[in-house]
């Protein structure tokens, strides 16, 4: 089969020229620019500084009018004598954002109207030996979501942000584009994978999905589906085989004309099962596929993964996913899209994203309904990193259209997304979709006519995509909506705790204080969150000095949340003293963000195994701004994702106060073995560093377990006084040691006084090492390089005037000591408010 790839320099120009000169007065007089494919519009016409850059300043409301024009791309490419005889020429669009009219030689070949599907077009009437121009014609996708809702007989309501597109749920389009509560409205047009002509002669192979199961530990049976199109009947060779000696399969298959299922069963032995980060090796086994003259490959994991929902004896539903029968606390964050422009999309983004989970001792990551089904690479480094996904489909935060047109469209998604991506070991879970459930109780015309509105969130939902997954994908796991209680089961799942998912966000949205996390006893929490500013060499990419002021235009259109700045400045006079400078409110909001997500992490992993599941809201940003993210546009980490390499260690000793004072100790143990011969130490400490009274405890802890040791009254046991000393909690043994931290009040009623912190710095193999030392106990010890790229080992630390802490900032950038150290500084709980 020959190939032209059609990638590289188009050219980009508006439909109306005149509709855009209010706008953009270069295209009155130039007819268009360059554009590259794969890419995207706006990017192009940034790269010509015909748009400034939509993430400076209040910038992006500045670029909407680029995304309510129609725009065309136009390519001339030669086709040879010899190509045009070999085969029946096809062309193949797919991640085509959104509405796209393709014309070839002036003609019309087809249409694209949705960008989660890929379209191949038969361009045999239209294409010619010699040169030919093929052309992109974008259509505004807000104008025809507006066109769409004239149509409508009733109303189809959807959450709208501070600056949003209109209309963006009746479009199958990546649904943040239009803005959200932590990113920018950018409707972006583009083609975002490769643009490929193939000259099919044998046939094309539209799928390969592949099916285990295990016969032994060691052996199993492996079923190979292959989809096949064929433009006539004919004989092909074959083969299939897994790995370099696990099973193979030679073979010829006889196909008729049109679609054909061809199945191949081989059996593989000596397989090594793949496990989620933390509980074993991912291993992964190259599967090859040659049909005819072409050959594909692609890497499968040998494992079972279900969900255990099981109702219990309280009336409630546990929430447990089982990887080869091992029950796995499910420990992670939800993901967005990597930007909110796609053409900046690339793999070592998604590898330092990916990685920086699994540095954090993650293990899952849920694929939020907002964003879009991932490029390959996303699913390709969570197989080979263990990171397990749950995987929402593309709807989210809206009501939808149940119409024909609309489910057909949607069914053709899925029936292009499934078979693509179920094979990645990594994906645990099928949801429908992310709070459209409890969407159904928002808007003013769903209270008022809820039965309508059911039954469109039905027609979709079970009727369409439920249906198809289950179909496609019969082994794994169907989950209706996140938050839900399962199948048929419509709770409340914002606030009932006993049943199946949970999204937790009293906190934040409703003002309540931390202590809030401890009122509830969940099942598997899959989102929460709390909000932070990024560091000040990130915002500086945003805001000049003048605007350094959390109150200033720049700072407050950079924070998508409408109370978020007001909430973070509550808390801050609920938790801490005020902090004394633009730069420590950046610092402090980070410290206070770790704080509250740590408060809920720990408590809810003591309830193991009643809870058994936590992911916080969010991992990534997809635009500098303040928002719930652990890791900030640039890849910089935030505070809160230093702080989940603790709270989400496999062993953790973890200690929090009840409402009367109490501590309560525990000691938990994901791992599938269990810690012998540990010894736990209960240290009181006076701010000063005065130790007071210290309780030991000696013993083993079981495997997979949330262990209590103690229960303590500080006050009357060992004399300490809630605002003048903290406990000190470390877990020792001869394969592990770990420290942990506990306020006995508020810590703006603490006596904490000036640690007098010290630095050293040297070189290290990966970059520099800095060794930091204190007079007084030293709490929140922060460390921060500035726009240098790398991660320290270890941040967010309290440290003692007998323990002094060494990190090491890993960078592949070439800089002096010198420079390093101008560019460190280093912040702490006292230092933040004096």
């Amino acid at each position: 089969m020959q190939t032209i790839n059609l990638n590289g320099q188009w050219r980009l120009s508006p439909n109306d020229k005149k509709a855009i000169g209010p706008f953009c007065t270069y295209f009155l007089t130039s007819p268009s620019i360059p554009c590259t494919l794969p890419g995207d519009v706006h990017s192009a016409l940034l790269e010509q500084q015909l748009i400034p850059d939509p993430y400076f300043g209040t910038n992006e409301l500045q670029v909407q009018w680029v995304g309510k024009q129609d725009w065309n791309l136009t390519k001339v490419f030669s086709v040879t004598k010899e190509q045009m005889e070999s085969g029946m020429p096809v062309l193949t669009l797919t991640m085509a954002d959104t509405i796209i009219k393709v014309l070839v030689n002036g003609e019309e070949a087809g249409t694209c109207n949705n960008q989660f599907r890929r379209f191949r077009f038969d361009l045999s009437p239209w294409l010619r030996e010699g040169d030919n121009t093929m052309e992109l014609q974008f259509f505004s996708a807000e104008a025809v979501a507006m066109q769409e809702a004239e149509k409508l007989s009733y109303p189809i309501p959807y959450s709208v942000y501070p600056v949003s597109a209109k209309h963006r749920n009746l479009i199958r389009k990546t649904q943040s584009h239009s803005g959200w509560d932590w990113g920018p409205c950018i409707m972006s047009f583009g083609i975002y994978e490769d643009i490929l002509l193939d000259f099919i002669d044998e046939g094309i192979v539209e799928s390969i999905v592949t099916d285990t199961t295990p016969i032994s530990e060691k052996t199993w049976e492996v079923t190979v589906t292959v989809v096949f199109n064929a433009p006539q009947n004919r004989s092909l060779p074959c083969s299939i085989t897994v790995g370099k000696d696990a099973g193979s399969q030679k073979g010829n298959a006889n196909v008729t004309t049109g679609l054909n299922k061809l199945s191949f069963h081989l059996m593989c032995t000596d397989i090594e099962r793949w496990w989620p980060n933390g509980e074993g090796k991912p291993t992964l086994y190259r599967l090859t596929v040659a049909i005819g003259d072409q050959t594909f490959v692609k890497r499968i994991g040998f494992r079972t993964l279900t969900v255990k929902t099981v109702e219990d004896e309280q009336g409630g539903k546990g929430m447990t996913f089982c990887v080869n029968g091992r029950e796995v606390f499910a420990k992670g964050a939800n993901w967005i899209p990597l930007d909110a422009l796609v053409s900046r999309f690339s793999d070592q983004r998604y590898e330092q994203l990916l990685q920086g989970c699994v540095d954090a001792n993650m293990n899952m990551i849920r694929l939020w309904g907002g964003g879009l089904y991932e490029k390959e690479a996303f699913y390709d480094y969570c197989d080979e990193k263990g990171l397990m996904i749950w995987h929402d489909c593309m709807f989210s935060c809206s009501m939808y259209p149940s119409n024909p047109a609309f489910l057909a469209n949607v069914e053709a998604e899925l029936r292009y997304q499934i078979p693509r991506l179920q094979d990645h070991a990594s994906i645990a879970l099928w949801c429908g979709n992310n709070e459209d459930l409890g969407a159904i109780g928002w808007y003013e015309e769903t209270k008022n006519n809820p039965i309508r509105y059911v039954i469109d969130y039905d027609r979709l939902n079970e009727g369409t995509v439920g249906r198809v997954i289950r179909e496609l994908d019969p082994n794994r796991t169907w989950w209706p909506s996140s938050p839900s209680a399962g199948i048929d089961d419509f709770s409340d799942n914002w606030h009932n705790d006993s049943r199946g998912d949970m999204h937790f966000w009293s906190v934040w949205h409703e003002g309540k204080p931390f202590e809030a996390y401890y009122s509830i006893k969940p099942r598997f929490v899959s989102e929460f969150g709390y909000q932070s500013f990024p560091s000040l060499s990130t915002v500086k990419l945003y805001a000049p000095d003048e605007q350094l002021n959390l109150t200033s235009p720049i700072m407050e259109h950079h924070q998508k949340n409408d109370r978020g700045n007001s909430i973070i400045i509550e808390n801050f006079s609920r938790y801490f003293r005020f902090p004394s400078s633009f730069e420590q409110m950046l610092y402090l909001s980070q410290a206070q963000q770790a704080m509250a997500i740590k408060t809920a992490v720990e408590f809810w992993r003591t309830l193991r195994p009643h809870c058994m599941g936590a992911i916080f809201w969010q991992l990534n940003d997809n635009w500098p701004v303040a928002s719930w993210s652990s890791i900030d546009y640039t890849g910089k980490w935030k505070l809160l994702q230093y702080a989940a390499m603790h709270f989400y260690s496999p062993i953790m000793p973890i200690a929090y106060l009840t409402e009367d004072g109490k501590m309560e100790v525990f000691v938990v143990n994901d791992r599938p073995r269990p810690l012998l011969d540990a010894k736990l130490s209960i240290q009181f400490c006076h701010f000063t560093g005065e130790k007071l009274n210290k309780q030991e405890y000696f013993q083993d802890f079981p495997a997979q377990s949330s262990t209590h040791v103690c229960t303590i009254d500080p006050k009357t046991q060992f004399k300490a006084e809630a605002q003048d000393s903290f406990a000190y909690i470390k877990l020792v043994s001869s394969e592990i040691y770990r420290e942990n931290c506990l306020f006995l009040d508020r810590p703006k009623r603490c006596t904490i006084i000036n640690p007098e912190l010290n630095l050293s710095i040297a070189r290290a193999p990966e970059g520099f090492s800095v060794t930091v030392s204190c007079q007084a106990p030293a709490f929140f010890v922060s460390l921060d390089a500035g726009n240098l790229k790398g991660n320290f080992t270890d941040n967010f630390f309290d440290i003692r005037p007998t323990a002094q802490k060494v990190v090491v900032f890993k960078t592949k950038e070439k800089i002096s000591i010198k420079q390093f150290r101008d560019l460190l500084v280093i912040y702490d709980l006292y230092g933040s408010s004096h």
